[in-house]
């Protein structure tokens, strides 16, 4: 389960998506919390990756708990995540994610070349707001001894496959994520 990520926009593509944010409205950067408003990618006009803001985790009209986390293996069959993932994917730019062991220590995992990682999301329109989920898959194999879920990373060449092509998103549900994460505790 993916509870916090952190996006520290020193350098790259999350300081360049941060300063485009910060054009737009407050921008949160370090330790993101659900509920908050963070930077997500979507598809825009002609397929244009666009950045917005998003309320972490969809609310619910019987609870005040929100949904943060949509399980990957069964989010086409659930009523609550179907509609956006057949048209409102989106992905949460981040510098890595949080999770914590059995012994409640937290540990933060990041990309091996220190770049960002982009997880899949999904979204949708409530009355005035966006809000948005973050998808989470099998944990690979330096999670696993931690976690028992981990966000479904996507590879960077398939980022627009992700946001603009149904199939593509299929088929990115069901990969053994390969990416090469460094675990440091927090």
């Amino acid at each position: 389960m993916c509870g916090r990520y952190l996006f520290n926009p020193i350098t790259g593509e999350l300081d360049e998506y941060y300063k485009i944010a910060l054009g737009m409205g407050p921008a949160k950067q370090g330790e993101v919390f659900p509920s908050e408003q963070v930077i997500t990618l979507g598809s825009g006009e002609g397929q244009k990756m666009r950045l917005a803001f998003t309320h972490w985790g969809f609310s619910h009209p019987k609870s005040k708990q929100l949904i943060i986390n949509a399980r990957s293996e069964t989010v086409q069959e659930k009523p609550t995540f179907a509609p956006s993932f057949a048209n409102k994917r989106c992905l949460f730019p981040m510098t890595g994610f949080y999770e914590w062991g059995a012994d409640k220590q937290k540990y933060l995992f990041t990309s091996s070349d220190e770049g960002p990682l982009y997880v899949a999301g999904l979204y949708r329109l409530v009355a005035d707001r966006v809000e948005s989920v973050i998808l989470t898959t099998e944990p690979n194999d330096l999670v696993a001894p931690i976690h028992n879920r981990m966000p479904l990373i996507i590879p960077k060449d398939a980022i627009r496959g992700w946001l603009n092509d149904l199939a593509t998103a299929e088929g990115l549900l069901a990969k053994t994520d390969t990416t090469s994460l460094v675990i440091t505790a927090a």
